[in-house]
């Protein structure tokens, strides 16, 4: 086989039928910590911005393609730092007060993208996010954490692998007092 048709298999081989490039993973994560100062579309506070930080170190090198946030100043501050250092622009799929049709909304946007995809989404959205990209069933993160890191990985032609991991700072332990916000606030 000639070199010229070695690298034109390797160049076309990651493309979809449609001419997009097939996805290889979708990494899904929660912004990080928030500010307590502001109600309405806060921003991330010292350890939210220090997650921020270990977010970008933690996928510097995991071939991030396309990384999709909301319109809620968090989860596009969590992403500033990956985004600035691939030189890249995110792609913000708005919030919705429909939870399911904004988890929708979020994986066309992430099948569209194609390649490798991070995903900076809500506590209460993550779960419904993994579902609607045809994961396994996910609990809802508690209110205090932040760490988890999700993988979303073809296992074959029809199901897709799920690794859960974790960047930054550990989250604290989950006392009696940890609970899930019904609501997320704006």
């Amino acid at each position: 086989m000639t070199k010229v048709a070695l690298a034109l298999m390797v160049t076309l081989w990651p493309v979809s039928a449609y001419g997009q490039a097939a996805l290889r993973a979708v990494i899904i994560v929660r912004h990080g910590e928030k500010a307590t100062t502001a109600k309405e579309n806060p921003p991330l506070s010292a350890a939210g911005e220090a997650r921020a930080q270990a977010l970008m170190s933690a996928l510097r090198d995991a071939g991030v393609t396309t990384i999709i946030t909301t319109e809620q100043r968090r989860t596009r501050d969590t992403g500033t730092p990956l985004l600035a250092m691939l030189h890249r622009e995110g792609v913000v799929v708005p919030t919705s007060p429909d939870r399911q049709q904004h988890a929708r909304a979020v994986a066309r946007a992430v099948r569209e993208a194609g390649g490798t995809v991070l995903v900076i989404d809500h506590q209460l959205t993550m779960p419904l996010i993994i579902a609607e990209l045809g994961g396994p069933s996910v609990p809802t993160v508690y209110d205090v954490e932040f760490s988890n890191l999700y993988i979303l990985l073809p296992a074959d032609s029809t199901r897709l692998q799920l690794i859960r991991s974790h960047y930054g700072e550990p989250d604290p332990p989950h006392g009696a007092g940890c609970h899930i916000s019904p609501v997320s606030p704006p």
